[in-house]
């Protein structure tokens, strides 16, 4: 089972340093929104939904809204590298975070190839140049500054931000007396859906946002100034980007400013003539070099804090000794935005990289739902979200509506990320890691809960009154006296009903021994022989089990043998046709049983495991030993969780149990050696139609050294496809 616990601190080789305050703080995620947000998609919003333009960025703004709510208080909580990646792995397990993190790294990485290939047409005003010539050159100038070190980077980027914050409040005061009257009119030509598609588009302008929660670790007081930071820059940017946005509608011709790629430039044209127009495409490519420099150092240290988790190739851990940046995840990124920069087109990758921040910014409102529903004792955030849940669900919503908006590529785009992330998860990450997530920690108590419950009403209810033995060759006489003496101790008397059926005629006429003490005692037990012999025999234990309402059907199941494969493929049907629950004894068969061994615990089958065990046990004067082998990597808080569990179902039992909690590497030798004294081991066995854990299943059995009972019950198939999905993803 995996960890809840926090992630530890990292070895000092893998540490970042801590350098940067308030102030770098502000200027990595002002830089990061402050790029294409003003200096590029104000003209594709504008070509979407005319001068409703303003009210796509604010209404991007109020969706954002509950992420930097949510982000705020798990960075506080968790002040590590990785942030949204972070949270979601801690909240939602590796798998969703492995998503996460492939989803944030590319939406940062497209959105600084974005800025860049922006960058490129304001640079082409001054020089005839190829705009993704110079997006590639300034992307190897970034990475080789991102390479010496954070601490210089961002020395950069205060003063680039500082600049281009100046020009930007002098362009808003030049240009607000001479916006053109009857500008905004009609206000939504294209209808007032076009709004969202367009709000969806410039979503990824408030991406930078999440910068802050990426690189956490390096910030300095971070309970403090994380918040700060965060609701500072969002603030700064919901009022900037309509105020600028607006001006550029107001001043520039409608024409003009929806096929123009420099909108700034072309409304600082019509306000200053060429000289406006350069100054403002100087300005444009300082804010661009900024965003970008700004998402590689966010989107560098999603792949390094995978990698650190086990979910990506340990060579992205790598830090500079001297600078303490993480230069190999740093490189790696830099390649694929170099690539994106030389081959994707400007709009899609604006579309493709808020589709995936769309998604993300859903999946951590999520991630706040599970860490306060699963109130764990370590996550202890100094700042909480207001209006909780609520703001979460508007925003869980929000993201999902705006998604529905932007267009089948990019959502199609965003699917396939969302495969590749679970194929790699299944492929390299899901044997490396080990860590429990809050909501599947908060799922498995629950579940927990209620087994324990459905425990209870199967030890102190009526029970299992009609149990069908089904006997036919190979079954020997030896082992049909044990399966009728199992039945007649699984048995509720009085008034139960013991149904012997024979399915062979060398047979015929035969009962058990054991039956037969069972039917002449004061039990008050029915015995009921039938005989079927000849062809389609599963088909009659079929027919017989639903016409008589059998509970548990218990057979033989003959060793795996040439001669014995037509028997086992009807055992491995009439299991997965069956009613009833049912349960089939493996290769031997007990004589006397004085102990009993449980394998597997936590799962659906407990309630009929333990039901079966208990009755055994009582019948028998046996022991009962409760095991369970968990990870090796298990935490020493999973394998209490796990005792606490047998503690629990000891109690209700109310014989003599020992609960045996083993961390192993390999499950085969450890459940061989804890069975070793066993008379009699019971294990829970899916139907054949689930093969792998079946197959688990008959290689315990055929590993263990004892009589084995194989446990089945149709309940868990009989489930809803999402309860099922849940019983899977705890046990």
């Amino acid at each position: 089972m995996p960890n809840t616990a926090p992630l530890p601190k990292p070895a000092n080789a893998e540490y970042l340093h801590r350098s940067l305050g308030l102030v770098g703080v502000l200027t990595l995620s002002i830089g990061a929104m402050m790029g294409s947000g003003i200096f590029v998609l104000p003209s594709l919003a504008f070509k979407i939904t005319g001068p409703g333009a303003v009210l796509a960025y604010i209404i991007a703004g109020l969706v954002v809204l509950p992420a930097v709510f949510s982000n705020a208080e798990m960075a506080t909580a968790m002040p590590s590298a990785g942030g949204t990646y972070l949270y979601i792995d801690r909240a939602m397990g590796p798998m969703l975070g492995t998503i996460a993190g492939f989803g944030v790294w590319f939406s940062l990485t497209f959105k600084s190839a974005f800025a860049l290939v922006g960058l490129g047409a304001y640079f082409s005003l001054f020089l005839e140049t190829e705009a993704r010539l110079v997006g590639l050159v300034v992307a190897a100038l970034l990475i080789s500054l991102n390479i010496i070190g954070v601490k210089q980077s961002v020395k950069v980027q205060t003063i680039l931000v500082a600049t281009v914050g100046l020009m930007l409040i002098g362009f808003i005061g030049f240009g607000t007396p001479n916006i053109g009257q009857g500008a905004f009119e009609p206000f939504l030509p294209m209808g007032g859906w076009s709004v969202l598609s367009a709000a969806a588009v410039v979503f990824v302008s408030y991406a930078g946002v999440t910068t802050i929660a990426t690189i956490a670790e390096e910030v300095r007081e971070p309970i403090r100034n994380i918040p700060r930071g965060m609701f500072a820059s969002i603030v700064i940017m919901m009022l900037l980007y309509p105020s600028v946005t607006g001006i550029m509608i107001g001043v520039t011709p409608a024409t003009e400013l929806a096929s123009t790629t420099t909108p700034i430039a072309s409304a600082a044209a019509a306000l200053g003539g060429q000289l406006g127009q350069r100054v403002m495409a100087i300005t444009a490519v300082i804010a661009l070099i900024s965003m970008a420099n700004a998402g590689l150092v966010a989107s560098a240290r999603y792949p390094f804090a995978m990698a650190r988790n086990q979910l990506a190739p340990k060579f992205l851990k790598i830090i500079g000794k001297k600078s303490g940046a993480p230069t190999a995840s740093t490189v790696t990124t830099g390649i694929v935005l170099a690539l994106l920069i030389a081959f994707v087109p400007l709009l899609e990758l604006a579309k493709l990289a808020s589709a995936f921040q769309l998604l993300v910014f859903a999946f951590v409102n999520l991630a706040l739902i599970a860490f306060r529903e699963s109130h764990l004792d370590w996550y202890q955030p100094t700042y909480r979200s207001p209006l909780y849940p609520w703001i979460q669900i508007f925003g869980i919503f929000g993201s999902l509506l705006l998604l529905t908006q932007i267009g089948l590529i990019p959502m199609i785009g965003a699917g396939v990320f969302i495969l590749a992330g679970i194929g790699w998860y299944r492929g390299f990450g899901k044997a490396r890691v080990s860590r429990e997530s809050a909501a599947r920690e908060t799922l498995r108590l629950r579940n927990q809960d209620r087994l324990i419950t459905e425990t209870r009403d199967a030890i102190n209810g009526r029970g299992i009154d009609s149990v069908l033995v089904v006997l036919r060759r190979p079954t020997l006489a030896e082992r049909g006296e044990a399966l009728a003496r199992l039945a007649s101790h699984i048995m509720h008397s009085p008034g139960g009903k013991l149904h012997i059926m024979h399915l062979d005629s060398e047979l015929q006429g035969t009962v058990p021994s054991e039956a037969q003490k069972l039917n002449t005692s004061t039990r008050g037990v029915e015995l009921i022989t039938e005989h079927y012999p000849g062809a389609n025999e599963r088909n009659a234990v079929h027919r017989y089990v639903s016409q008589n309402k059998i509970k548990l059907v218990l057979a033989d199941l003959p060793r795996n043998i040439p001669a014995t494969k037509s028997i086992i493929r009807d055992w491995h049907w009439l299991q997965e046709h069956l009613l009833s629950d049912s349960a089939f004894l493996r290769h031997r068969y007990p004589n006397a049983i004085n102990s009993i061994a449980v394998m597997g615990t936590g799962g659906p089958y407990d309630p009929l495991k333990l039901l079966i065990a208990s009755r055994i046990a009582k019948g028998e004067g046996a022991s009962l030993r409760l095991i369970h082998v968990a990870q090796e990597t298990a935490s020493a808080q999973q394998l209490n969780a796990i005792e606490k569990y047998h503690s629990r179902l000891i109690e209700i039992l109310g014989i003599p149990a020992e609960s045996v909690v083993e961390p192993a590497n390999d499950l085969l030798p450890a459940i061989t050696r804890l069975s070793k004294n066993a008379s009699l081991v019971i294990l829970g066995a899916p139907s054949h139609r689930f093969h792998l854990v079946t197959d688990l299943a008959d290689r315990i059995a055929a590993e263990v050294k004892c009589p084995t009972l194989l446990v089945h019950t149709p309940r868990w198939e009989n489930m809803s496809f999402w309860q099922r999905m849940i019983e899977r993803f705890i046990s």
